[in-house]
């Protein structure tokens, strides 16, 4: 096992080595992959009920590994299963028997069909963003109607809009760099003259020193945001829109606000 690569979850028992080769060979061509060094960790531990041999993989656990669990979602099981898949694939080219199933059962993911807002919707969001009540320790209700418009006219996914650094804004430019997006991919992307001023004055007003790591959003206690928290928000500003909410896989998700449509309004005031 090569110890100098860094791990949160070193992986254990039989399988430890090539989970370790496999991640770090992953690393090297770029990805970040720190979700999946999670899952194929729990893969490692969840082994060691099973029998393994010396550079031998049995069907039983892989089949035990790839079967669907009590209340897990189908996205979930395809993701780890996925996951796993690989580093498999990975081991049987590197000296390992793997007895794959003759036929891999397709994980079944139900078809998620977005939800478009209507004009009158959105204004109804962003007039809830801009009167969200202060909350102790928290810039909340200066940070979400920014966060909002800037999530919707930019379509950041919700760790996007978190993991903004003020160092990927450029003020001169008006324009976002983000970061370690979806396959550890970069993109550029230009602000409105309005969200590119409103973000101007949100800068200017909470980061008064020029420290160009720290987080463009800030949670409570200015702690880092997250993507949890920013959902939280979201469903607030819903019900305070009077937008039902309607049910887990239903939407309206925060994804949502993402999507083009036909319907964007040019401005994002909530009273106008």
């Amino acid at each position: 096992m090569d110890d100098t690569i860094i791990l949160k979850h070193r992986p254990v028992g039989e399988l430890a080595g090539i989970i370790t080769t496999f991640i770090q060979f992953k690393r090297s061509l770029g990805y970040v992959y720190r979700t999946e060094e999670g899952i194929l960790y729990r893969f490692s531990v969840f082994s060691l009920d099973y029998t393994v041999g010396y550079r031998e993989v049995t069907l039983e656990l892989i089949e035990s590994w790839l079967a669907l669990r009590k209340n897990e979602t189908a996205n979930n099981q395809r993701t780890r299963g996925l996951v796993v898949l690989q580093m498999l694939d990975f081991a049987s080219n590197h000296g390992y028997t793997v007895h794959f199933p003759v036929m891999l059962k397709k994980i079944h993911v139900p078809k998620y069909i977005p939800y478009i807002f209507s004009e009158k919707e959105l204004k109804l969001f962003f007039y809830a963003c801009d009167h969200v009540q202060p909350y102790p320790g928290t810039l909340r209700h200066h940070v979400i109607p920014i966060l909002f418009r800037l999530i919707f006219s930019c379509g950041l996914r919700a760790s996007e809009a978190a993991n903004l650094k003020c160092s990927d804004v450029d003020f001169t430019g008006d324009i976002i760099t983000i970061r370690g997006a979806k396959n550890d991919s970069e993109r550029i992307i230009p602000l409105s003259e309005s969200m590119a001023k409103s973000i101007k004055q949100f800068h200017n007003r909470y980061h008064v020193i020029d420290n160009y790591s720290e987080y463009f959003f800030k949670g409570k206690y200015r702690s880092k945001l997250n993507r949890h928290r920013i959902y939280q928000w979201f469903r607030i500003c819903l019900e305070a829109a009077g937008i039902n909410h309607l049910g887990k896989g239903k939407g309206p998700r925060l994804h949502d606000l993402r999507y083009p449509n036909l319907n964007k309004i040019q401005t994002f005031r909530g009273d106008n």
